[in-house]
């Protein structure tokens, strides 16, 4: 080979082995990299905040004529829209957020005289008209809409090869709308696209539809922890692949893994979920128009006003099987000022956790931060709706705390 030829050759070799390293980096460690080379920089999709409408829809059944004869419909996506989701992706900030809407939710629609569930809105005029009115509700522009054919999720989980959920409950019923056996013990369980269907569209028990926005932000969450496992990425031809058949959506394939390869990177800390804040009256969910605004302030990274001790309600809980845990913690709380109810004290627990949770429940991680520094900095600040939603903070009390009552009740 020429003396002339081996410059080019090297810098070839260099060249290949670059990219070869980039996507490398990319794929297992997208955080080593500077934020301008990351695949959600590339995109344009992400150079400014982002709020986007999630809607997983409700069986659908095709027009059959005798009700014996009527099959489901797989790929539909105008059924009436069970889950509703509002997230915000934030690249300035690092950071994103999402709401969950009840389906229940009674709303004005527009161009509708009678008030209405949220849910109806898909159903009665898609996605867009759906967006509508999920802007009009929480006065929050949104930029665009995913639409999740519920047999689109069974696909998904499966390609990932399942998600681990912390089962709070025993699950027993026939869902005859979607043709599915739902059977599931509590404590840590890897579920099947099947299992998972049936964990997110349970709502059989006390908080009915309530209990099913907190199991839909418990699965969320598993599948944000699965997404960043190494492995998890190298599923993305397949994954992308299922979406195209179960999810319509006005944004592009290039958008939406941006959106993918952000979300997966974004800190705990700088992540939150939360349900809109209402009760229920003649069988709707009424929303709390304070609290809304103050969550959707939260939700665009606004300043927030720091409450005072006095103010902040806990709900604390034994996750454990040591009887009283839940009641000594509570005193220890009391004593630091805060306001305090006790919950479930000594139920028994398959699983024990070993680490106690400090729960945001209305995404006030400023609170939850509080409560956590006066534990002595014990326990994990999760920002969701999934414990007490009568108070801002729940604790979930593990056996990490079993030192703080053994010196609070010492001689």
């Amino acid at each position: 080979m020429s003396q002339l030829k081996w410059p080019l050759m090297i810098v070839l070799a260099a060249s290949m082995g670059a990219i070869v390293g980039y996507v490398i980096t990319l794929i297992y460690r997208p955080t080593a990299l500077p934020p301008v080379m990351r695949l959600s920089s590339l995109s344009q999709s992400l150079s400014q905040p982002m709020t986007i409408v999630l809607l997983g829809t409700d069986v659908v059944y095709t027009d059959m004529g005798a009700r014996t004869n009527v099959k489901i419909d797989q790929a539909a996506f105008n059924g009436r829209s069970d889950t509703i989701m509002v997230a915000r992706f934030d690249p300035a900030r690092n950071a994103f957020g999402v709401i969950s809407i009840p389906r229940d939710t009674r709303v004005s629609l527009p161009g509708q005289r009678v008030p209405q569930k949220i849910n109806s809105a898909n159903a009665i005029g898609g996605p867009l008209y759906a967006a509508q009115a999920v802007s009009q509700l929480l006065d929050l522009p949104i930029d665009h809409y995913v639409v999740l054919n519920v047999h689109g999720l069974v696909e998904l989980v499966n390609e990932l090869g399942g998600v681990t959920i912390d089962i709070p409950k025993k699950m027993q019923y026939m869902d005859w709308t979607a043709k599915l056996k739902i059977d599931l013990e509590p404590g840590y369980h890897t579920l099947t696209g099947n299992q998972a269907m049936g964990f997110v569209r349970f709502r059989h028990d006390a908080l009915g539809d309530i209990g099913r926005v907190q199991r839909q932000q418990l699965f969320l969450q598993a599948v944000i922890e699965k997404a960043k496992q190494p492995g998890s990425w190298t599923h993305l031809p397949q994954l992308l692949s299922i979406a195209q058949r179960y999810i319509s959506t006005d944004l592009s394939m290039t958008e939406m893994m941006g959106i993918a390869d952000f979300a997966r990177t974004v800190p705990k800390k700088n992540q939150f979920l939360c349900m809109l804040p209402g009760n229920f009256g003649d069988g709707d969910w009424v929303v709390h128009k304070r609290e809304k605004r103050a969550l959707v302030a939260r939700l665009q990274g606004l300043n927030t006003v720091f409450t005072d001790k006095h103010d902040i309600h806990v709900c604390v809980q034994n996750g454990t099987n040591t009887p009283g845990l839940a009641a000594h913690l509570s005193e220890i709380l009391r004593a630091k000022g805060y306001s305090v109810s006790v919950r479930n004290t000594d139920d028994q627990h398959s699983t024990p956790a070993r680490w106690t949770k400090i729960i945001a429940e209305k995404g006030n991680t400023e609170d939850a931060d509080a409560v956590r520094v006066d534990l002595g900095n014990r326990g994990e600040v999760v920002s969701a709706s999934v414990g007490d939603l009568e108070s801002a903070v729940t604790v979930i009390a593990g056996e990490d705390v079993s030192d703080l009552i053994s010196a609070s009740i010492a001689p």
